[in-house]
């Protein structure tokens, strides 16, 4: 399977990341609009924080990273996770399709929209976005989950790197059995994921997510003509989602283009 080539001094690894069972037969799975979103959230002093986030695409492109700082918008206590630490890997087309239709398989869709125990205020939550065939799921679990949640993310957790986890106790009580090979570790280089975004946008331009994730990286690394170009791009491809938004203000929350711009390091 080709793999993408990155700049030597850029120490972060991409490879073709394979399962170790057999061939599946063709399949409808995944839909070209697959996308599997897992992110751990911290809430400090009122602000959300995303800490880790594991992202799978219809493509078997998979991207793993963690965050331990963000740039943040005084005005609005809004913060961008600064995903310094990055793994980005490709899974063969078996792989992703097995990982999709295990996931469907536990019934996603028909899940409550909150898992674990629902008193739980404090500690982490795990927010898991869902999207096959035009429909879409959120969920969000706290605490302990049971079940079949507790089933979807043992099988996230088998196709991350080696010594990673998310940090929801019943997560971490179970074994778990990677069924991937050739998973690189995180590597932890800002400037380094800030050139794998550019890699992976040359790939998929139009991806809302990746603009923001190196909008922040950009901004982190004080590189603000970078982070205008970034801004640009996904102002560009929002434009009528927020013309929308701006006749609907009570819904939240909101990025907008002044809240971004505030983000932007000073001009060198």
């Amino acid at each position: 399977m080709q793999s993408w080539a990155v700049p030597a001094a850029v120490l972060l690894l991409l490879h073709a990341a394979g399962c170790t069972g057999n061939a599946l037969p063709d399949s409808i799975w995944p839909p070209v609009d697959f996308e599997l979103t897992v992110e751990e959230v911290h809430v400090e002093n009122g602000t959300a924080n995303v800490v880790r986030r594991f992202r799978a695409r219809a493509d078997g492109v998979v991207s793993y990273a963690t965050s331990s700082r963000a740039v943040v918008d005084a005005a609005t206590g809004t913060a961008l996770p600064v995903f310094e630490r990055l793994s980005v890997y490709e899974l063969v087309p078996t792989s992703i399709r097995a990982l999709a239709r295990r996931i469907d398989r536990c019934g996603i869709l028909e899940l409550d929209r909150v898992q674990g125990e629902r008193g739980v205020v404090d500690g982490p939550s795990l927010v898991l976005g869902w999207q096959a065939f035009d429909r879409r799921q959120v969920i969000t679990a706290r605490g302990r989950v049971h079940g079949a949640m507790a089933q979807v993310l043992a099988i996230v957790a088998e196709h991350l790197p080696v010594g990673e986890a998310f940090g929801l106790p019943e997560l971490n009580d179970r074994p778990v059995v990677p069924v991937l090979r050739g998973v690189p570790e995180p590597v932890a280089d800002a400037a380094g994921a800030l050139t794998a975004h550019r890699q992976l946008l040359a790939r998929r331009p139009e991806d809302r997510t990746l603009l923001l994730d190196a909008f922040a990286l950009a901004c982190d690394l004080g590189r603000r003509s970078t982070a205008e170009e970034f801004l640009a791009q996904w102002l560009t491809l929002t434009a009528t989602e927020r013309r929308q938004q701006d006749m609907f203000p009570e819904q939240e929350p909101r990025l907008t283009a002044a809240l971004l711009e505030r983000l932007l390091p000073p001009a060198r």
